[in-house]
């Protein structure tokens, strides 16, 4: 038998320490978006069980109803945080509007006939269907190893079904038990919103903690510059493609391309107008290449790419379109800065046989680039 109100004031309490959790959190990211849109819902969380404790000052119907109204308004506001988060576009104003004028509707109909059972079914109503919401957004195709965002997806499809049955249970109540609403129902009411708060509370933290790391090994493995892998990460993902290769007898390709006149570049335009070649560069493989092939900047101009499973007639045939499309996209800059030459590459490429390394592979590529490169330049060479 536990006493209603008193939970009602733990449940505050407890809120108000996950609020500062998310705050604090907020404070140690604040270029994560987001976070704010979670650190006042946990805030507008806590005051909603602080009004349903106390009563404000306000009769009970009216401090039940401003109760409902800050929930729901919390569970928008964490609705929001999480797109946000996730990179998509954050609720509209008009959607903000819309559910504000939706929830004064369903106050005043309550109100009209005096009804707590009403304004209970409405509140769990709102909240099953805003948790669903979210639930949607964090379990439909969540990006890969995000434990922490499944968790959570999860936490809030429980705490939609919760709701749902929360509302049947009040109407059965209100059919069956002559206008007394069910004690036991309202007090696992409130000991549930204290679990879902600390869970989402911890989800929210992992959540923050795994995109700090999936950044930090982005910045480990890539070329600050281009956003290609850079030497050590291409080496590792290197080796084990050499590794499944052999496995599964397939053919491995390598190119080993480097940028002409690179020296000129800079010095006609600038270190700008040279790193604005190579993102141009890395910009168009990105768009040439497939999923699983490997680029990485090699050093200073020069780049390798890693082609699974492809042939050195095949890996000859990337290289020219790389190459065309390349010196095509480049007329516009050298065009414009009046070079008297055109941006173009070379490529060296090689195919691995069954018992070579990786290093080996990478010196007769660029044995083949310097090939291209005595040969006149702009042009590819099988080694």
């Amino acid at each position: 038998m536990l006493d209603l109100h008193t939970m009602l004031v733990a449940v505050a309490v407890a809120t108000s320490c996950c609020a500062l959790a998310r705050i604090v959190l907020y404070f140690l990211h604040p270029g994560t978006a987001g976070l704010g849109h979670w650190a006042w819902a946990s805030v507008i969380g806590a005051l909603s069980f602080a009004v349903a404790g106390t009563g404000a000052g306000l009769s009970e119907g009216w401090s039940l109803t401003l109760a409902h109204g800050l929930v729901v308004a919390g569970f928008c506001l964490v609705w929001d945080g999480f797109r946000r988060f996730l990179g998509r576009e954050g609720l509209t104003v008009r959607f903000y509007l819309g559910l504000g004028a939706l929830a004064v509707a369903l106050i005043v109909i309550s109100h009209s006939v005096g009804s707590l059972y009403l304004r209970a079914i409405f509140n769990s109503a709102l909240v099953a269907l805003i948790s669903l919401a979210i639930a949607r957004e964090l379990l439909w195709r969540p990006p890969p190893h995000r434990l922490a965002m499944r968790l959570a997806g999860w936490v809030y499809l429980a705490n939609a079904l919760f709701f749902m049955v929360r509302g049947a249970s009040i109407g059965f109540d209100m059919g069956f038990m002559a206008g007394k609403m069910s004690y036991g129902l309202t007090v696992v009411a409130a000991m549930w919103w204290l679990c879902v708060t600390i869970s989402v509370t911890l989800c929210m933290v992992l959540m923050a903690g795994e995109r700090l790391q999936e950044e930090l090994n982005f910045q480990a493995s890539r070329d600050p510059l281009t956003g290609a892998l850079n030497r050590r990460a291409f080496g590792a993902l290197a080796e084990r493609e050499v590794m499944r290769a052999r496995r599964i007898c397939a053919p491995l390709s390598l190119l080993m391309i480097d940028m002409d006149h690179f020296k000129q570049i800079n010095d006609r335009l600038g270190h700008a107008g040279g790193d604005e070649a190579l993102m141009m560069f890395v910009r168009l493989a990105g768009r040439v290449l497939r999923a699983e092939d490997l680029l990485c900047r090699f050093g200073g101009d020069e780049f390798l790419i890693l082609l699974p499973g492809s042939s050195s007639t095949e890996a000859m045939g990337v290289a020219e379109r790389l190459r065309t499309a390349f010196t095509e996209q480049a007329r516009g800059l050298d065009g414009v800065n009046h070079l008297p030459f055109h941006i173009s590459l070379s490529a060296g490429v090689t195919t691995l046989a069954g018992d070579e390394d990786m290093e080996a592979a990478i010196r007769r590529a660029d044995t083949a680039l310097y090939r291209a490169k005595t040969m006149g330049r702009d042009r590819c060479e099988l080694a």
